[in-house]
């Protein structure tokens, strides 16, 4: 928002505001529950604005207001200028003193801000006041101000405590930003990770090929009978594929350093990591208007490195679980639990959907398998999800992984891996 809109819409807010009031001392003298929101629009909407133009331009659009008010004839007054003049003089000393005690918006303890509005507050009652009583010496009794003390302190701290609560607030607003970028970073490397782990499985794979290809070379440069360019095509064959293998490792190495700059968490507990999986979760539910109802529960908590790794297991059964209710009844619950048994720690993700058909049950594991297919794109999903699952509960954590299902109740994965594995000593 430009600056003369935002002095425009201060002024305008303050001076609607500024019609609820009450009168003291003397007629036109004005108690205003206005001055309360002056400090809290001044150290939010306008805390880039300068406070005495501000407080000029509140005063002007005030003075404006009323003439306009009290000259339509819905409120009789006498010598109106001479009433309305005091009321604007308020604002331009509230501004003034302000200015000179918090002359920088930006850094200012509330301490010192409490300070300010009292005083610019108190100081400018007492100018206007004057004003109004300029022909009288004993218009500031004690008790007048012992009066303007105490509205001036109550004002005071009503405006701070609201900015204290806004203050509150916005720094919610931030830790909850910050909290979702944190987890937003934490999935996006935990699918990272899990791609890597097949990257660098399959850079075996072609380690083997370029091997295998330059044997065939030199199992044909021993033959008289084949021809030379059939020989370097072998060896063209070779080269290439090691070429390719160390643009593979590039790759592999990039992203690992992105990641590693970007977000780089040494160790997590399990509690932390079913709350990323569980708000998330709750998350692609809301995005799929599904009902699904979610029941997480860990028994034995624990510190551990492999979190990434753990991540990608229990997330793609969860995102599998939520497919397949999603795809039969629409609504159905999933329950993960986790416990500690013999050194061993249990996961157990169940849930109450289709189910599995005998006829799948045996290849669920294997590579390349897949029952998913996007009616959009006609595609059939790589079927690398389970087989990554289960290759890094075996492979990464030296555990096992079971499944049993039941068509038309339900499916339980049932995963042990030893302690030593996933416990950070």
């Amino acid at each position: 928002m430009k600056e003369w809109k935002r002095y425009l819409l201060i002024a305008g807010i303050l001076t609607l505001v500024s019609e609820l009031y009450w009168n003291a001392f003397v007629p036109g003298f004005r108690i205003s529950t206005a001055v309360i929101l002056l400090p809290i629009l001044l150290m939010t909407i306008g805390k880039k604005l300068s406070t005495i133009w501000t407080c000029t331009i509140t005063a002007c659009v005030v003075l404006v207001f009323r003439t306009i008010w009290a000259s339509s004839g819905l409120t009789e007054v006498s010598n109106m200028m001479l009433l309305l003049l005091p009321n604007a003089v308020f604002y331009i000393s509230y501004g003034i003193v302000f200015t000179l005690l918090i002359p920088n918006k930006h850094t200012y303890s509330y301490r010192k801000l409490i300070r300010a509005i009292f005083t610019s507050d108190f100081l400018s009652n007492i100018i206007e006041l004057c004003i109004f009583e300029s022909n009288q010496m004993d218009a500031l009794s004690f008790k007048t101000l012992g009066f303007l003390t105490l509205v001036a302190l109550f004002r005071s701290l009503l405006a701070v405590l609201f900015l204290i609560a806004e203050s509150q607030y916005r720094a919610l607003l931030k830790r909850e930003e910050h909290e979702n970028r944190y987890r937003r970073l934490f999935l996006m490397t935990t699918a990272l990770k899990n791609e890597i782990y097949f990257m660098k499985k399959n850079s075996e794979e072609i380690e083997s090929v370029m091997g295998n290809a330059y044997r065939i070379y030199e199992r044909l440069s021993l033959m008289e009978n084949i021809p030379d360019d059939m020989k370097q095509m072998s060896l063209a064959i070779a080269r290439d594929v090691h070429e390719i293998k160390k643009d593979y490792i590039r790759i592999i190495q990039g992203i690992e350093q992105e990641i590693t700059e970007e977000y780089d968490e040494k160790q997590m507990n399990f509690q932390d990591l079913l709350s990323i999986l569980e708000k998330t979760t709750h998350h692609l539910l809301e995005e799929k208007k599904a009902r699904i109802s979610l029941e997480f529960h860990c028994t034995d908590n624990f510190m551990t490195e492999e979190h990434y790794e753990l991540m990608a297991v229990l997330k793609n059964i969860v995102n599998n679980a939520i497919e397949a209710i999603e795809g039969a009844q629409k609504t159905g619950t999933i329950r993960i639990t986790e416990h500690l048994n013999n050194g061993v720690y249990e996961f157990k993700i169940e849930d109450n959907g289709p189910g599995i058909s005998p006829r799948h049950l045996p290849n669920i594991f294997k590579m390349g398998y897949s029952t998913k297919f996007d009616y959009k794109t006609g595609n059939i999903y790589r079927g690398v999800g389970l087989y990554g699952v289960k290759a890094t509960v075996e492979e990464k954590f030296g555990g096992t992984i079971d499944v049993e299902s039941t068509q038309g109740k339900g499916t339980t994965f049932t995963i042990r891996i030893p302690s030593e594995s996933l416990e950070e000593v």
